[in-house]
């Protein structure tokens, strides 16, 4: 009787929960939050009920066979647009799905919970019109899957300790049964970001392993922060062996850097033509490891948008999109609007300007992409007055970036995809993908 009485109250739980999220209760907490809290809800009374009844612990390995072997056809899924609108083989419209991500819709779930949120997750980027997603599996010196090179990453298990299932491998696979091409993004050189981080990396096997080509610095809040010494053949011989361990065990599609090569502090007294040769070093090991591997996996690297930061900080942009042998593709970081005000008060379309900027140096016509700001939707800026103002940015920069010769955009990150301010960008967004998209990927494919 006991155990009914729990099973009733979560039903009573999860109805109130399902009416919270929908926001048909007006209360301001906010969804992601409320997922998490009723599927340690639903796991911790079904712990309860199973440890009462004695039932034997394979029904979770039961159970999540069973759902291994569904189809995703159901309307439950929303799964109508999953090959829809793949017209040429670059054509690409991507979602981050950031360590940030990982860290609150995924982390400490056991492996029916993670399969099934991880699905729903992939079935709000399908139904947003989306073909690919760029999935952190490697934040900072460490991953979220078993690795023999890194610790588990505290943003999918918070003591770092094993989870008890690949979640990797589970993301590919629930991927591919959507038709979404899965990359496998990564940070090559951070090992931590703060203090924190900082502290939990220390207190790994790996920091004895690796200390000896790890560089200390403070970030712009003070915090001591780790990296790897680009300088340093070591750090290559990581990133290299880290990438096989990922193209020797996994079904991925492509491998993915972003923006993080010398950030600041962590390199004083070194020039940028130095940071360039030790990046460029790094680089060209990868893709020659990648194609020898798997030539069919696609590396492409997401550089910080400002062209003069980006160089600044390492990243050779200008040869990777004029020599062969770096890059298969190049996705800039175009954070910015059409009302950008300068500080001598002029109204810049800085959106459009750098974006030009990026095509006039990809002298080898490599598929580019946009990587488009989701997350400043509606946000109030002293500078960038656009997010604010209007609603159809995302929409407008995806046919201006067309319009001059890109392949597709990438929307960072995917909370924001489930924020209700970013609700009107992304409907217009999509508006604009399901009418005049086509027609004019179309004309560049054919």
């Amino acid at each position: 009787m006991k155990h009914r009485f729990k099973m009733i109250l979560l039903i009573i739980f999860l109805i109130i929960g399902l009416l919270l999220a929908d926001g048909v209760l007006n209360y301001n907490l906010e969804p992601a939050k409320i997922k998490a809290f009723f599927n340690q809800l639903y796991t911790d009374v079904r712990e309860d009920i199973r440890n009462g009844l004695g039932i034997n612990d394979n029904i979770d390995e039961d159970i999540t066979e069973n759902i291994k072997s569904e189809d995703y056809n159901s309307d439950e899924n929303n799964n109508q647009h999953s090959t829809a609108y793949i017209i040429n083989a670059n054509d690409k419209r991507a979602c981050w799905i950031s360590y940030l991500d990982i860290e609150v819709y995924l982390c400490g779930l056991d492996e029916y919970s993670y399969r099934r949120e991880i699905g729903k997750m992939y079935d709000n980027i399908v139904s947003d019109n989306m073909n690919t997603v760029i999935f952190h599996v490697r934040p900072m010196c460490d991953a979220v899957y078993p690795s023999e090179y890194y610790p588990y990453s505290v943003y999918i298990s918070d003591d770092r300790s094993d989870i008890g299932y690949d979640a990797l491998n589970i993301a590919i696979e629930e991927a591919h049964k959507r038709s979404l091409s899965f990359e496998a993004w990564i940070n090559p050189y951070r090992v931590s970001r703060n203090e924190t981080t900082t502290n939990s990396f220390k207190e790994t096997e790996y920091y004895d392993k690796y200390k000896d080509f790890i560089i200390e610095y403070y970030n712009i809040d003070g915090e001591l922060c780790l990296v790897l010494d680009p300088s340093k053949k070591e750090s290559i011989d990581l990133i290299e062996n880290g990438i096989s361990e990922l193209l020797d065990n996994y079904d991925i599609d492509g491998i993915h850097f972003d923006d993080y090569f010398y950030v600041s502090g962590m390199a004083y007294g070194l020039s940028v033509d130095e940071k360039k040769e030790n990046i460029n070093n790094m680089i060209l090991r990868v893709y020659a490891l990648i194609k020898e591997k798997n030539p069919e996996c696609e590396f492409g690297i997401s550089p910080a948008g400002n062209m003069e930061n980006a160089r600044n900080d390492g990243a050779d942009i200008d040869r990777w999109l004029s020599e062969e042998g770096y890059v298969d593709y190049i996705m800039p970081q175009l954070y910015w609007t059409d009302n950008f005000i300068a500080d001598d008060g002029e109204v810049v379309k800085l959106f459009s300007e750098r974006c030009r900027e990026w095509m006039d140096i990809n002298l080898l016509d490599k598929p580019i992409y946009a990587g488009l700001a989701l997350y400043k939707a509606g946000e109030e800026s002293e500078n960038d007055l656009g997010w604010c103002k209007s609603d159809d940015n995302l929409s407008t920069q995806c046919k201006s970036s067309y319009d001059i010769g890109y392949d597709g955009f990438s929307l960072f990150r995917y909370a924001w995809l489930e924020e209700e301010k970013a609700d009107k960008e992304i409907e217009n967004l999509n508006n604009y993908i399901e009418n005049d998209y086509i027609n004019k990927i179309t004309e560049y494919g054919n």
